[in-house]
């Protein structure tokens, strides 16, 4: 099993952002196998509209 920073359904920021995202799931690299260090999060953008995006696990700090 993995060691990540974050599980599913974490609540996080980016560090220097202010938007409270939640975390999806973990991207796998492009062979599938192994985590590549990316986080996909589910947030809402200014308009209201739910995105889902990916951050690097490095940027992100739990709420």
């Amino acid at each position: 099993m993995e060691n990540h920073k974050f599980k599913e359904g974490d609540w996080v920021k980016e560090k220097n952002g202010t938007t409270g995202m939640t975390v999806v799931s973990y991207v796998s690299d492009t062979s599938g196998s192994e985590p590549s260090g990316e986080v996909r999060c589910r947030f809402k953008n200014a308009t209201g509209e739910e995105v889902e995006e990916n951050f690097w696990e490095q940027d992100l700090v739990t709420l």
